[in-house]
This record gives structure tokens, sequence and C-alpha cells, in this order.
């Protein structure tokens, strides 16, 4: 799931500038290559030091006579080897739509984009068995065809968004306007424009129709296509946002970014905590670990989200005074508190009979297996887990899928069935 180091989805060619590069020299590469993003290369005293620009901060400039140095900004540097999944987990944190990617030696060697990102969650199983209307916006932000361009600005920056659904006096989807459409067609124009006049009267550029500038025809994807479907058009088109559709009917929008924080969730999902009350058998300490995070794993393939888990040893002596364990451990998913259970098991062959009653003892090696009982305590959740997926997904599933969330798979009534049994197990 996305594990393979950035190094062999990143882009190798790099296009560089120097801090030196007038702003329309740095646009006009941007827009020849279809970029948005550009890598300043500065040397000084044969040390590379590595910056990004963005074309939005470029179309934003007071003159397209300065240098990139004016806007140019330190970012975020990613190594070759780190995997896809921390990679874009990185970028989110950092903020950034791009990054640099560097070798051992600080040397650029590339260069990951969200477009990048795209292109690989296309081919990703599991974004392939996920529903959009999993990470799809519903309330879309929309504005009329014949709404103001200065309308449809103010509804970006009131609402933080970078596109906003154009739709017809039906309501229905016919057109896609941007941010960076509206400064590089109203604010920084190739030539000015000669639409407006109503009766006679000139209007403002801002004041002009939006579908003057929208991009049609609209691309959109269908409400029953996949994530990776969405990824596709999105990298295919070179779009970020793409609307999702129900015939005519708009039904929400996704963006490349949606995408992005939902693979980077899928990280947050296997990173499970997982709480141990009592003490590993000291002899057996570090295998025991190794096992509970193997097992874990599993856990989490198989369910998709986990809350917490927490393991209870507890340990005991029989009669004889020997010590035994017996481990307990509690999984909690979104919809149900699992409970598996590791005990010695008495010998059936050897029974004692003392004053009429059969008395079953546990043998010394049953007593010390304290790895078999922590495996037989993990490994009932586990059947649990699949029974339960097995039960409500009964078709065969491959193995990535089931790292989705467990609850699209659970049935709502199957939920409200065992609420009342999961709060009494809890306590």
């Amino acid at each position: 799931m996305f594990t393979e180091p950035v190094k062999e989805i990143m882009t190798r060619d790099v296009v560089t500038v120097t801090p030196e590069t007038p702003i329309s020299k740095a646009i006009g590469i941007m827009e020849e290559n279809g970029f948005h993003h550009l890598i300043v290369v500065d040397k000084k005293d044969d040390k590379e030091e590595y910056y990004l620009i963005s074309i939005r901060d470029l179309l934003l400039a007071s003159s397209v006579q300065e240098e990139v140095r004016t806007l140019m900004y330190k970012p975020h540097y990613i190594h070759e080897d780190t995997p896809v999944l921390d990679a874009v987990c990185e970028m989110l944190e950092s903020g950034q739509r791009a990054a640099p990617i560097v070798n051992d030696e600080g040397k650029l060697v590339g260069i990951i984009t969200d477009y990048d990102i795209m292109a690989r969650a296309a081919r990703s199983k599991i974004m392939k068995d996920t529903k959009i209307t999993k990470i799809m916006t519903r309330n879309v932000i929309t504005i009329n065809e014949n709404d103001s361009i200065g309308k449809a600005r103010a509804l970006m920056r009131d609402n933080n968004i970078g596109r906003l659904v154009v739709v017809d006096n039906e309501g229905n989807p016919v057109g896609m306007v941007t941010e960076v459409d509206i400064i590089k067609k109203i604010y920084k124009p190739k030539r000015r424009m000669t639409y407006g006049e109503v009766k006679g009267e000139k209007v403002p550029r801002m004041g002009q129709p939006v579908k003057l500038i929208m991009n049609t025809p609209l691309i959109t994807v269908d409400v029953d296509a996949s994530a990776a479907d969405a990824a596709r058009v999105m990298q295919e088109y070179d779009i970020r946002g793409v609307p999702v559709v129900k015939g005519k009917s708009l039904k929400g929008i996704v963006t490349r970014l949606d995408i992005i924080k939902y693979i980077a969730d899928l990280k947050k999902g296997a990173m499970i905590e997982v709480e141990i009350h009592g003490m590993l058998d000291p002899e057996v300490k570090d295998l025991a670990e190794r096992i509970i995070a193997t097992e874990v794993k599993k856990m989490v393939k198989q369910a998709g989200k986990i809350h917490w888990i927490k393991i209870n040893i507890k340990k005991d002596r029989d009669k004889g005074g020997v010590p035994y364990y017996r481990i307990t451990t509690y999984v909690k998913t979104p919809n149900k508190l699992y409970v598996g259970e590791g005990r010695p098991k008495a010998s059936l062959p050897n029974k004692l009979e003392a004053e009429g009653e059969d008395i079953a003892y546990i043998s010394e090696h049953e007593r010390w297996e304290f790895i078999d009982i922590l495996k037989e305590s993990l490994d009932s959740v586990l059947r649990q887990l699949e029974a339960d997926f097995d039960k409500y997904h009964p078709k065969h599933i491959g193995k990535e899928i089931k790292e989705q969330l467990y609850e699209e798979y659970v049935p709502e009534e199957y939920t409200k069935e065992n609420e009342n049994r999961e709060q009494n197990e809890e306590k």
C-alpha cells in the first residue's frame, strides 16, 4: 500500500530556474509545460540550495519583470528512499503540493507533486476499491453562470477554496472556474477583454458573468466511480478538482487534496497504540513484542479502522504454587468490541481423582507456554474479525481492500443490533 520508495514515482527530469530568472520567463516555462511549481536552484560556493515557486504566487506579483527570488520559499525536502505513503504525509504536514527529492548527499534528483501522486493513486488497488462517495465533499459551493466574476472570487475567498462549480438556471453543472482562471484572465490577462457592453454601458471586468471565463466542457466522474477513477481523471486532464454527478445532477466534488488526505489517513489508521496491562514474561519479552506487532498489523488489514487495543496479562498460581498466565486481548473497532482470551488448557489424559471429584491439572509445559497463550489470545480476535468481515461482505476480497474502514462493509442494522451488547462488553 504505497510502500515503494518515492523515487519510483517522482518526476526525474526536473526543470529548474535560478533566483535571477524574471517572473515572466518562469510563468512562460510553467504554462508551456503545464507546471504549477518550479524548483529554483541557488548555487553558492559550490553548494546548491533549493527553493520552490508556485504559479499562483507568480501571477499575483506586482511586476512580471521582478526576479523569482522575491517570491521563492524554502521548501521541505523529501529523501528519495522515503516510502510514498510517508512522503504524502510529509507533504500534507508541510502544506506543500510539491517537494524536491534529494539523495543521501542532499543533491536534487527529482520532484514529487500532487500530479505524480494522482498517477500513483490511479493504479492503486485500494483506491480502486474505495468508492468516490467515501471521500467526496457533498455540500458543494456553486455559482450561477450569470453571476459575476467578482462574486466567484468572493465565494472562493470566504470559503477558502480554489474552485467553484458553475451551474445553469436549472442547477445543472455546466463548467468550472478556478482562482487561477481569475488571476490569469482578469488580473493578468494577455489581452484586454472586449466583452461586457450592456445597453451601451461598459461593465467592469470583475462584473462580467463568470460563464465568460469558466472551463467547458465540464469534466466529471459518475457517483458510482472509485477514488482511483477520480485520480486518473485529474491526472489525465491535469485538473485539481472534479465534480461527482449522477446523470445531470451534482452530487459532490473531489479534489487532489481530498485524495491526498485520504491516503494519509490510511497510514493513521495503521498506527495503533497497544496498551499492555501487566508484564510480559521477561524471558520472551522481545519475541512477544514482535508477535504483538505482527498480529496487530493483521488486525488492521482485516478491520481497516481500529480505535484501540488493550492486552491484559494476569499471572496466577495454581494450588501447587506454580505460576501460569491468562491473557485477554480487547480490540475496539468503530462497530464492536472484540475480546479474545488465551489461557492454559487442562491435559485431558491427566486426571486425578480426589474425594470423588475429577481434578484436571495443568502440565508444567503448558503453564510456562506464555507465547502460545499470547498467540491464542490475539488469534482469537483475528478469527472473530475475519468471521464478521466474511459474514457481512462475503465476496472474494483482495488483501488491500481489507485495509479500508471496516464500517463501510457492516450494515447499519448490525451496528444497532450490537450497540447494547457492545456497551455491556465495554463495562
